[in-house]
């Protein structure tokens, strides 16, 4: 998994480094391609939905 210190390229993916078509629905595509960025994001997502009120929509 690619982790950042510093800025995130929104072309990529942020678990693999792969570019990606667009930050919005080519990060959608390419997450529900590759099972491996799936199940990070999914972790992520269950990470960060309680730190949003009303959880996230995304």
């Amino acid at each position: 998994m690619a982790l950042a210190e510093t800025a995130i390229e929104p072309r990529q993916c942020p678990f693999c480094g792969t570019d990606i078509a667009s930050p919005g629905a080519g990060f959608i595509r390419h997450v529900e391609d590759e099972p491996e960025c799936r199940d990070a994001f999914e972790t992520w997502r269950d990470r960060v939905s309680d730190d949003m009120r009303g959880g996230w929509a995304g």
